[in-house]
């Protein structure tokens, strides 16, 4: 006898195992829990799953990601039931938690990220993810980090909580270690971005944790790049991207650690190999192909710039002409990737904090950390240029000298010094006028209920933005970023914009620093490289604390030892300071600034 099940219910229901009452095209329970009804098999199909990962890969950008938390389903009818909200389809049953992964593939993996953007973790990981069974590396390493993440979202500090994502971390490992047993398995990319994806779970740890984040698993990544073979999986573009990736975070963790690039990754990017006809070239990648000129200026400047082997005049040159490459990459990015200013009190809603009242916002999360990233790597040269006059005045005493704000120039420099100055604080400010873009009004620590607060208010979600843009001079299609009501939008900066300002902000915090006694620890002389606050406006440096300490109450980042044993006789601000240095102790191996 044929057993033709005991429920006709939809696909969504029976996973969650719960009652359905087979409405059509929607179920009820479906409708009421704003999930994404996944239809009616029927009764005798035979399923079969097509692998569909280039066509998910192409066709990325435009894909449409159902609101936060709501259940992935796999789709079983073609075509879909007439108005079906749409979601992401992945090709499997997901792994458990059911929860925990389509949460963290939605609102981190999907929204917000497209491949005219990419760096190649995220935009790679939910079709390779989808092809992957249940007990694979991959399958666990995500499972694990999903957990993680939700369980801050959650609040959820339980022990049971964290021995879970810890059992799916133990198990990602040990799957991972057999899966290198077999060399077959070194060059395909699911194998990699199961390194990464235990990067990434290692790098949240580090950060909440406080303490420096392990290589380990950024080492492995770089040791598999050899053996990344385009052809493994039938899709070179996946296997580029995903390379493009590694050597994203090692040139960002070396600037971030003031040393060399790994020979390796040096390597490759002497031979044009970041750049492969396999993945079409994006403003991104160009800009790392910068940033380990700059990266590798930055460790040779911080090791040598005492020695005779070059003059201060040598690395003036040599910084200029990279900050020479980073203002034409400005002027060759998309129109509409350049930010739109808005104005406090005309276009956005005074409840959001705006630095001089100003506010810049972005198409997405992605493009504005990718702009702070441009604009944190010409700081660097900035400081070794100022450096390097500073140096050049001290080596050469009978010249006559100007001083303006703790540097030292000749009388020919005087002109530069100002100049460099101004672009300090232009670049300074543009970082700050990111702030409301990322954070809006939200001063609470970060919780589920904040995906369906109407309370929260976003510049670039605002009805008042679409209308001041659309208005303005020269306007076209490109200007508009989001509708009013754009939920996918919103989504993805409550979720992503503290992660994304997080990395910019400890970097001001760590570049202007009058703290001797850091420096020192860090292996400077206390007049060594650190800029003086005082380059800065009146109150920006405080505004800026005040900033970063509001990303760590949104992340819930307790501030625990950070600062050691002296941080009572410290100011705020040195505390603040160090806070800041032990958040990008974890976040070394992370990309961005």
């Amino acid at each position: 006898m044929v057993n033709r099940g005991r429920s006709g219910g939809c696909v969504t229901c029976k996973q969650r195992r719960v009652k359905c009452n087979e409405a059509r095209p929607e179920c009820g329970p479906c409708q009421r829990l704003g999930f994404p009804c996944g239809g009616y098999k029927s009764k005798y199909a035979n399923l079969k799953f097509k692998d569909e990962t280039a066509k998910f890969c192409a066709k990325l950008a435009n894909c449409e990601a159902a609101a936060a938390g709501r259940v992935i389903t796999i789709t079983e009818q073609k075509p879909p039931p007439p108005r079906r909200r749409s979601g992401l389809v992945l090709q499997r049953p997901l792994a458990e938690p059911d929860t925990a992964v389509p949460f963290y593939l939605q609102v981190y993996a999907s929204a917000g990220r497209d491949l005219g953007a990419a760096r190649g973790f995220f935009e790679m990981l939910i079709p390779v993810y989808t092809s992957q069974p249940q007990n694979s590396a991959l399958s666990l390493a995500v499972s694990a980090v999903a957990e993680e993440v939700l369980s801050l979202w959650r609040h959820d500090d339980s022990f049971q909580s964290a021995r879970s994502w810890e059992t799916y971390h133990t198990r990602a490992v040990k799957s991972l270690r057999s899966a290198l047993q077999d060399r077959n398995e070194w060059g395909k990319p699911a194998t990699t971005l199961a390194v990464l994806a235990l990067q990434w779970y290692e790098n949240i740890a580090a950060i909440y944790g406080l303490r420096s984040a392990t290589r380990i698993h950024h080492n492995g990544a770089m040791s598999l790049l050899p053996f990344a073979d385009p052809d493994c999986t039938g899709n070179a573009k996946t296997s580029a991207y995903v390379r493009r990736f590694i050597l994203h975070t090692e040139i960002s963790s070396a600037m971030r650690q003031e040393r060399p690039l790994q020979e390796m990754a040096s390597s490759w990017i002497k031979e044009n190999s970041l750049i492969e006809a396999a993945a079409p070239d994006n403003p991104s990648f160009t800009l790392d192909t910068i940033g380990a000129s700059v990266a590798e200026l930055q460790a040779r400047y911080v090791n040598q710039y005492q020695s005779a082997d070059q003059t201060p005049r040598d690395w003036i040159a040599e910084a200029q002409h990279l900050d020479e490459q980073l203002v034409t990459w400005a002027q060759n990015v998309p129109v509409r990737w350049q930010p739109r200013k808005l104005i406090s009190g005309r276009d956005l809603d005074p409840s959001i904090l705006a630095y001089r009242s100003v506010a810049e916002i972005y198409p997405s999360c992605q493009i504005g950390a990718i702009w702070n990233l441009w604009r944190v790597q010409r700081l660097l040269l900035i400081r070794i240029i100022l450096n390097s006059l500073r140096r050049a005045c001290d080596d050469d005493p009978a010249q006559p000298d100007a001083s303006k704000d703790g540097v030292s120039a000749t009388i020919d420099d005087t002109d530069l010094v100002q100049q460099l100055h101004t672009t300090l604080q232009t670049l300074v400010d543009s970082i700050c006028h990111s702030v409301p873009f990322y954070l809006g009004n939200r001063t609470r620590p970060s919780s589920i209920a904040d995906f369906t607060d109407p309370t929260i208010l976003l510049p670039s979600c605002q009805p008042q933005v679409a209308t001041a843009i659309a208005t303005a001079a020269h306007s076209d299609d490109s200007w508009i970023y989001h509708a009013p009501g754009d939920e996918k939008h919103k989504q993805h900066i409550i979720a992503q914009g503290p992660w994304h300002l997080m990395s910019p902000l400890s970097r001001l915090l760590t570049l202007f620093s009058e703290d001797d006694d850091q420096q020192q620890q860090q292996g400077r002389s206390g007049s060594g490289l650190g800029l003086e606050t005082s380059v800065l406006r009146p109150g920006q440096y405080e505004w800026i604390c005040e900033q970063f300490l509001r990303v760590t109450v949104l992340l819930r980042i307790l501030p625990g030892r950070a600062g050691g044993g002296r941080r009572k006789e410290r100011s705020i601000d040195n505390r603040v300071e160090c806070l800041a240095q032990a958040v990008r102790k974890g976040a070394i191996f992370m990309s961005g600034p």
